[in-house]
């Protein structure tokens, strides 16, 4: 996946969820409102170590 496709989906992911993706970051599993829902959606695909990352509440963006 490319840097800034896992940009967007984390820019448009829910704020404080969590998105996981598979274990090469080549695909998005799902978003879940937890860690631990995060976790079972990919263990419910078969991934048994998923790469997860938390959304921040707002995005903020640099005054240059």
């Amino acid at each position: 996946m490319q840097p800034s496709m896992r940009l967007e989906i984390l820019t448009n992911a829910p704020p404080n969820s969590w998105p996981a993706f598979s274990e090469d970051e080549s695909r998005l599993l799902g978003s879940a409102p937890t860690y631990e829902q995060a976790v079972k959606l990919a263990a419910d695909q078969g991934i048994e170590d998923p790469v997860l990352v938390k959304t921040p509440e707002e995005w903020l963006t640099p005054d240059f």
